[in-house]
């Protein structure tokens, strides 16, 4: 491992590209369009570059026109030049026209890169051409950084694992809420005894926990408006979320800003303190001898909401001061 930190050189007339699902509306392109639009507010040089998925719907999603970014869509293969990748489409780093340019994964997220990286998919390529490339992860891992490919951790759990198949990333940028989503927080809400969950993240385990819970009001935040769910974050004391946690998940964090309590389960981005800063009797193991105990907890939050609430102040601090932080560390990592 380097102690000393690394950065991204770059001179006055370096291009960053940054890859972008053309007309998606995700966590992932809000990401990269905020990266470009800071870099560009800093000096830098920065360009979308856009491409189709199965669903895509457009270029770009109307979602992110408030960025203003400029795109383009052919990239100068220069030595002095970057492109910035997330981990769900790694291909460009294997084509010969893109032989010169500097390459940065951006590692939003852990699991996407293992369903995404795989022979065949967002490749281009016939499903042999990568077959033993992907073979094993340890293989992949180490053909990108044979290949001196940069890595820029999002979460403190994409950053662990890299750093388990041993890649030492050159820093760590998480995004930042949309500041919109705080307009619609009212600090003064009655709070009722409602339990919101995301029925789209989370599986038979949740299920089964509402099956236990009859009495109790659950809403699913599901086919919604940004305004419908914010709406429900304001009057409910409770967010529960068993889902996996790929990285830094957008609805944890507003329902912290809403000033609700949170039971999580401890996978993925959601097992680290650092990612998910509350105290440890709010996370649990996804096991069946833990639904007992996830109850209780359920119950003692919508009871003791009044006194527990401050519980979550250090999260909830955190999230407010994440667009200063991802400034910040741009400036770390872009020189």
């Amino acid at each position: 491992m380097n102690d000393k930190p690394q950065t991204i050189a770059c001179s006055p007339g370096t291009k960053i590209y940054i890859f972008c699902p053309a007309g998606n509306a995700t966590g992932g392109p809000e990401a990269l369009h905020q990266l470009s639009y800071h870099l560009n507010e800093l000096g830098f040089n920065a360009f979308m570059f856009y491409y189709v998925t199965p669903d895509s719907q457009g270029l770009v999603h109307d979602n992110y026109k408030k960025y203003h970014q400029p795109y383009v869509t052919e990239l100068e293969n220069k030595r002095d030049h970057i492109m910035i990748l997330p981990e769900t489409y790694l291909f460009p780093i294997f084509k010969r026209k893109f032989n010169l340019i500097r390459k940065v994964i951006w590692w939003l997220s852990v699991v996407n890169y293992y369903k995404t990286q795989k022979p065949g998919i967002n490749s281009g390529k016939p499903k042999r051409f990568l077959e033993a490339f992907w073979k094993a992860k340890s293989a992949s891992f180490a053909t990108l950084k044979q290949k001196g490919v940069l890595s820029i951790a999002h979460s403190y759990y994409s950053l662990a694992h890299l750093r388990e198949n041993g890649i030492e990333p050159i820093g760590q940028i998480s995004d930042y809420m949309n500041d919109t989503f705080f307009e619609f927080a009212q600090p003064e809400a009655k709070k009722e005894d409602i339990i919101i969950y995301n029925p789209k993240k989370n599986d038979e385990f949740l299920e089964e926990i509402i099956k236990l819970t009859p009495e109790l009001k659950w809403i699913p935040l599901v086919n919604m408006t940004p305004q419908e769910v914010a709406g429900w974050m304001n009057r409910a004391k409770l967010y529960v979320d068993f889902g996996y946690h790929p990285g830094k998940e957008r609805m944890p964090r507003e329902a912290c800003i809403m000033k609700c309590c949170m039971i999580v389960g401890k996978t993925g981005s959601a097992s680290y303190y650092q990612d998910m800063p509350i105290p440890e009797k709010y996370r649990f193991e996804k096991s069946k001898n833990q639904l007992p105990h996830i109850v209780e907890g359920i119950k003692y939050c919508l009871i003791n909401y009044d006194t527990i609430i401050g519980d979550f102040d250090t999260y909830r601090q955190a999230l407010h001061h994440e667009k200063e932080d991802f400034i910040d560390n741009i400036k770390k990592v872009f020189v």
